[in-house]
This record gives C-alpha cells, structure tokens and sequence, in this order.
C-alpha cells in the first residue's frame, strides 16, 4: 500500500503523456492532408509572367499607322466629252472655214486612249490640220488626232482648216467628228459632235484694178483717101491707053507700007 499511490500516479502521467503524444501525431496528418491534395490537382494559375494569352496585349481602339493603298486592278473612271464649231455660218464655194473641235474630261479619273476621228466631204479640201496636244495623221480624207491621256478637267483644242470646193451645193453642208476611250464609265452621247453651214454658191469674183494703157498717138499727117485716090488711078489707066493706042498706029503704018 506504501507504493500503490506513486504507481496510479505515474500510471496516470504514463496515459496523460499517451494521449498528448496521439494528439500530436492526429494534429500532423490532419493538417498534412491539405497539402496533399493541392499537390494532387491542378494547381490554379499564377501571377508569373508566362508565354501563354495571359500576358499576350490585347489590341486597343488607338488607331494605329494608316495602311497605304495598293494599286487596284480596277481602272478609273472617266467621261471624255467632244464639241465642234464653225468659223462662218455661210460659205461660198472657193471660201475657207475653220473647224475648231474641243475635247474635255468630266472626270472623276484619267481618260485613257482618247482618238479623236474627223472624216471630211468631199465639197470640203483640207488646207491644214493643228492640235495643242497628240499627232494629227489623215487617212484618205478622214483626219485622225491622236491624243491619248486627258486628265479630269484638261481640255485639248484642235483646228482644222478647209476650203469649198466645187463640188459644194446649196443649201448647206454637214461635218460630223467624234472620239473614243478605254476607259470605263464613258458616256458615248457627249462623244460626237457635229455642225452645220450653209451654202450660198459660187464664189463672187472680184472685178481686178485698172492698169493704164498706153494712149496711141495720133500722127500729124493724115494718108489721102477717097477721090484722090480714084483720081490717081484714072490718069494711070487713061495713059496706058495712050501708049496702047500709040504702039497700035505705029503697028497700021508698017503693014500699010509693006
């Protein structure tokens, strides 16, 4: 009985410290189970500047450098026009006419390939053809101006000059002219022009200045005409009757002689 108390005692402290001891050990597996779990699943995404669409600029509305244009495949378009008019209103034949012929482009673009084409009548002969811009070539009595690029807004005059010949007739003439393009968006009713004038018939001559002529000069003496020339030839013919009828007595006496 001496030492029973001393025994329940340290019996007693021996469990105390048992279950502080499978305390401990309960209190380390508890909290090492999360651990193991985070280590076991997906971990979630972290702050760490990866290569991934995290860190990726998203694009903002500043607008950024103007793209430049690249040539289009699709031409300009453009809308040459033509106009013509005459220098008189009417003509003689033999008188000249200038035709002067206008071409202008409405645009929006460059006119392309622009021909302008003039085929003159026959009652007309072509004296000389001009323009500020392009060749002027002719085929057989059609006059042919080649112009080329006519910029929106540019104007390109063309002159040509004629004259009336005989085959004109009245009352009146007609010249037509018209153009052609490439390029799109032509509006081929202003590409043609024609014009109008009136014949009156021949020319009217002109009456040429008076030259001075020389003024014959009348001579003093004047030939004797009339009875004194019949006075003449009377005494001729009167003497050689004489000698006739002279030779014609000499001619009796020789035979009578005989």
């Amino acid at each position: 009985m001496k030492y029973g108390l001393p025994k329940y005692v340290l019996l007693a402290i021996g469990a105390i410290l048992l279950m502080i001891a499978g305390a401990s050990v309960g209190t380390t597996g508890t909290a090492a189970a999360p651990l193991m779990a985070i280590t076991n699943t997906a971990e979630p995404p972290t702050r760490t500047p990866t290569a991934g669409p995290t860190n990726t600029p998203r694009p903002t509305n500043t607008p950024g450098p103007t793209p430049t244009h690249a040539p289009s495949s699709k031409p300009d378009l453009a809308d040459p026009a033509i106009t013509k008019s005459s220098s008189v209103s009417d003509a003689n034949i033999g008188d000249e006419i200038t035709f002067t012929i206008r071409v202008t482009n409405k645009g929006p673009g460059t006119a392309e390939d622009v021909v302008v084409t003039d085929p003159i009548p026959d009652y007309l002969d072509v004296i000389e053809a001009t323009t500020t811009r392009g060749n002027v070539s002719s085929k057989g009595r059609t006059v042919i101006v080649t112009i080329g690029k006519v910029p929106a807004g540019d104007e390109v005059n063309i002159h040509i000059r004629v004259r009336v010949n005989e085959r004109a007739a009245p009352p009146g003439g007609r010249n037509s002219v018209s153009l052609t393009t490439s390029s799109p968006g032509d509006d081929p009713s202003n590409n043609s022009s024609d014009v109008t004038f009136g014949i009156i018939g021949p020319v009217t001559p002109t009456v040429p200045a008076a030259t001075p002529t020389a003024t014959p000069v009348t001579p003093a003496i004047l030939p004797v005409t009339g009875a004194a020339e019949d006075t003449g030839s009377r005494t001729l013919l009167f003497a050689a009757l004489g000698v006739a009828a002279l030779l014609l007595s000499l001619l009796f006496r020789r035979k009578a002689r005989g």
